[in-house]
This record gives structure tokens, C-alpha cells and sequence, in this order.
């Protein structure tokens, strides 16, 4: 396994298209990094530049000691794994994790002894005789998998490999694969759209926007603390609810309301006369339960969404959309008010312009 570095690595296609400026991040030996972000921001960009299968424009590689820019694939010790599956439908569970191997000539007792370690691994050893098409999809993506894992690579990078299965499925192989970074121990850089896999699987994770590196930081603290409203809203599940606020002589003025500034947070929004005031939905309580120091509001409720452990309030304040997650037998009724309670000292605060966490 081997750390692989990244110093202001910037990709721009031909007419000028940037697809990554300036990233810089560090994925340290054996460590799960997942990159996350939108459709089009750059994440799958700057794995196929880790993997050499596109040109960097400008910046530095690193995979070791080694700069890799001018590096050919082949030679970089990495192994990739796709969206597709990408395996042989003529040949066997066996023959497609062995190929790779044969191609570089490695001796049969080697191989052998490779493919039956990784079938024991990923728990494919009754399937190694097996065509893909006798596969369910889960054992596909293990397979393509396994044809990794044989190669005994220095970092293994994953282009969504979860995306191709149904939800149920998504959830048991991201278990597995954190299994498997677990027992082996090796460098892994995973690329994802979804916020969830990138929480429960990343050691850090890397947030991308619009090419650009928002944030790098453990899964707790990208929720805990937010570079920006980017982050913010989408890290977490239902996504963060961001109201605009003018702030007068330490007074918060949200919809209607003034809520007075405890002094904790007069230092961080003092600079700013308007801040966007992020509240996660499962900070809001019923304001039923709720002690007296905390806000509370009366939105109206548009929505009701029982989800079975809980239940979502999609809510009206003055205008205002917001959304609350409250336990399930929390009684609400579509197009009347409902008491809502939260800490201000639980919240976020980013600035109106800039957007930057204050």
C-alpha cells in the first residue's frame, strides 16, 4: 500500500473546460478517502488522473515516493474498480479474476493462489465456476472486485461501483467493502455521489464543487462543522434548512421573529448585518417538549411524511420552506400550525455573501 498525494492538481479540457483546479489532498497509507459531490464536479475526473487515464494539466501526482504524472497505467500499481461491472460473459468467476494475472504472466500455482484467497475474502468460493450471467448483482460487483484485490495493487481507486444496484443491495456492499478495506488494510480512494455511502464508509472525506475543493475533514466533522453553506446542506439527510436572517444590535430577526443573541455566538455573527442561519432538521423539537431557553416557532406544516422510525414536517414559516424530523408518533396535520422548538447554539451560522461557515 502506498500514500498518494495530490499538490494543485488541475485538469482543463480542450476549449477550456476546467474540470478540477487546484486540488490538493492527501490519502495516507491505508486509508479510505471518498471523494463526493454533485453530477459534473470534477470526482471522476480526478480518479481517472490518479489512475492515468486522463492527463493532468497541471500539478503533481504522487502514488509512494513516485510523481506519476507521465506514469502509463499500467505501471502506476494501482487497481480500479468500475460502475460496470466490465466482466468476461464467456468466461468463468475464476477465469475473469485470474486474467489480469495471466496477461502479466504470473506462474499457475501464483494465481491460483491468489484467486482462491480473494474468492475466501469476498465469500465467492462456491461461485468460481460460475458465468457472470448465473450472478445476482451483488456477486458481479464482488467479482470485479475480487479481479482487484488479486492484483495486490498499492492503492485501489472505485469509480461508483455501488450505483449500478438497488438500494437494499447498496447498503449490504458498502458494509462488505468496509469489511474488505478493513481486513486489507490497503490505500482506497472511492468515488461517490452519495452523501450516505461517503459517511459511513470514508476515513476523510473530500467535498467537491464545481471542481473545486470545498472541504477535507472526518464524516463527523463535515456534519459537526461545515466549511460553508455548500457542505452544509449536503452532508446530512434530510439536508440542512437555510433561512436568511438580518442581524440588528444583536438581535436575529428570522421571519418574524426576534430571537436575541446569546453571548457565545454575538462574537461570530457581529460583522455580519445578514447571515444565512442553518438548522438541521433533526435539531427541531416539538416545542411541547421543549425547556424555555430555546426558540420557538409556528410554521405552517405543508407536508407530512411518516417514515416509519420517524417522521418528516416539510413546513411553511412566513414564506420560508423548511423541513423538521420528528420521532414517528409525533401528531401533525397537513395545512395547520405546529409548534417547533430549536437551540440556537446547535445551529450554524454562514455568512449572506460569502457563504462561509462564521
Amino acid at each position: 500500500m502506498a500514500r498518494v498525494i495530490l499538490e494543485q492538481v488541475t485538469k482543463i479540457f480542450e476549449g477550456g473546460v476546467v474540470a478540477a483546479r487546484d486540488i490538493s489532498f492527501t490519502a495516507e497509507e491505508g486509508e479510505f478517502v471518498v471523494l463526493v459531490g454533485p453530477s459534473g464536479c470534477g470526482k471522476s475526473t480526478v480518479l481517472r488522473m490518479i489512475a492515468g487515464l486522463e492527463t493532468v494539466t497541471e500539478g503533481r501526482i504522487f502514488i509512494g515516493e513516485r510523481v506519476v504524472n507521465d506514469v502509463a497505467p499500467k505501471d502506476r500499481d494501482i487497481a480500479m474498480v468500475f460502475q460496470n461491472y466490465a466482466l468476461y460473459p464467456h468466461l468463468s468467476v475464476y477465469e475473469n479474476m485470474a486474467f489480469g494475472l495471466q496477461m502479466r504472466k504470473f506462474p499457475k500455482a501464483e494465481i491460483e493462489s491468489r484467486v482462491n484467497a480473494a474468492a475466501e475474502i469476498l465469500e465467492l468460493s462456491d461461485f468460481l465456476e460460475r458465468k457472470p450471467k448465473a450472478l445476482s448483482g451483488g456477486q458481479r460487483q464482488r467479482v470485479a472486485l475480487g479481479r482487484a484485490i488479486v492484483r495486490h495493487p498499492q492503492v485501489f481507486l472505485f469509480d461508483e461501483p455501488l450505483s449500478n444496484l438497488d438500494a437494499k443491495l447498496r447498503v449490504q456492499m458498502r458494509t462488505e467493502l468496509a469489511k474488505l478495506h478493513h481486513r486489507l488494510g490497503a490505500t482506497m480512494i472511492y468515488v461517490t455521489h452519495d452523501q450516505v455511502e461517503a459517511m459511513t464508509m470514508g476515513n476523510r472525506i473530500v467535498v467537491l464543487k464545481d471542481g473545486v475543493v470545498q472541504q477535507v475533514d472526518t464524516p463527523m466533522n463535515l456534519y459537526q462543522h461545515p466549511a460553508n453553506r455548500f457542505v452544509g446542506g449536503f452532508i446530512g439527510s434530510p439536508a440542512m434548512n437555510f433561512f436568511t436572517c438580518d442581524v440588528r444590535n444583536r438581535i436575529l430577526k428570522l421571519a418574524e421573529k426576534d430571537i436575541p443573541l446569546v453571548s457565545e455566538l454575538r462574537q461570530r455573527v457581529e460583522e455580519s448585518k445578514q447571515i444565512i442561519l442553518g438548522i438541521r432538521p433533526e435539531h427541531f423539537i416539538a416545542a411541547n417538549e421543549a425547556a424555555a431557553s430555546v426558540v420557538r416557532i409556528e410554521p405552517q406544516i405543508e407536508v407530512v411524511e411518516p417514515m416509519g422510525s420517524e417522521i418528516y414536517l416539510h413546513f411553511n414559516l412566513n414564506g420560508l420552506p423548511g423541513v423538521a424530523r420528528l420521532p414517528a408518533d409525533t401528531i401533525a396535520h397537513q395545512g395547520r400550525s405546529f409548534g417547533l422548538a430549536f437551540d440556537l447554539t446547535r445551529c450554524h451560522f454562514f455568512d449572506a455573501q460569502t457563504e462561509r461557515a462564521l
